[in-house]
């Protein structure tokens, strides 16, 4: 199994068992307690911000079409399908797809899985904006980060901005990930994904940072310049989580 493979099957095993704390891993949504109706209007709330910004920069000239990389359920491609004519998401999980296109039926929302080092599938230069969050922060290789980042210059047209979150450093207490590798552990040993998500708390995911140094290399090697970078989130636990805004 490749490492994208086992990638994967981690999403999937999320997703079947709290899809929702799994996008969006607030303590009190643990369990399947999250409400629906404010997961969503969550995700409406930090698309207005990002657009609000973006709009400040110049960018996007047109609102035609955006992609949402890493829509589990649908939360941001459904706030972006407010804002655009269309609104694509690509997940891993076939379950995260699954549930996505039924939780927003009527939107003008698609949903596609993508088990692959690149998008593909998608037409280059098809789409005024890119948005990602949460999500490459949990890719199991940094090289797998920079492919992505390329493809999201790649399918971006001229006048688009690509949006998107990594993490640029982690503390030596979360760099050792103990949840993650006792969970990989136990599952090698035949353990159920359930037990081992709900009742022992364990994770699947990894963190993997990407300096900004080597951001910024990507971008410019790929042809786009990167416009503004922001702390995100603001944090105090010395994790530093950036949000880059980056065009042709």
């Amino acid at each position: 199994m490749s490492t994208l493979e086992r990638h994967a099957r981690d999403w999937e095993e999320l997703a079947d068992t709290d899809p929702l704390w799994a996008i969006l891993a607030s303590p009190e949504g643990r369990g399947g307690k999250w409400d629906l109706e404010k997961f969503f209007a969550s995700g409406e709330v930090e698309i207005g911000e990002v657009l609000a910004v973006a709009d400040r920069l110049g960018y996007p000239s047109g609102r035609d079409r955006a992609l949402d990389f890493g829509c589990g359920v649908g939360r941001l491609t459904r706030a972006l399908a407010s804002s655009f004519g269309e609104a694509v998401g690509l997940d891993i999980s076939a379950e995260m797809v699954r549930l996505a296109r039924e939780l927003n039926v009527g939107r003008r929302c698609r949903f596609e899985v993508n088990v692959r080092e690149d998008l593909g599938g998608l037409e280059s230069g098809s789409f005024d904006f890119v948005y990602t969050a949460l999500v490459l922060q949990h890719m199991p290789e940094k090289e797998l980060i920079r492919s992505y980042l390329g493809e999201f210059l790649r399918v971006l047209r001229p006048g688009g901005v690509a949006v998107f979150q990594t993490l640029a450093y982690l503390p030596l207490t979360l760099r050792l990930q103990p949840r993650r590798r006792a969970y990989a552990v136990l599952r090698r040993a035949g353990l159920p994904h359930k037990l081992l998500l709900t009742r022992m708390k364990l994770v699947p995911t990894r963190l993997t940072t990407i300096s900004e140094d080597e951001v910024r290399a990507t971008v410019t090697e790929h042809g786009g310049t990167v416009e503004h970078v922001e702390d995100h989130p603001s944090r105090s636990d010395g994790v530093r989580s950036l949000r880059y805004y980056a065009h042709l």
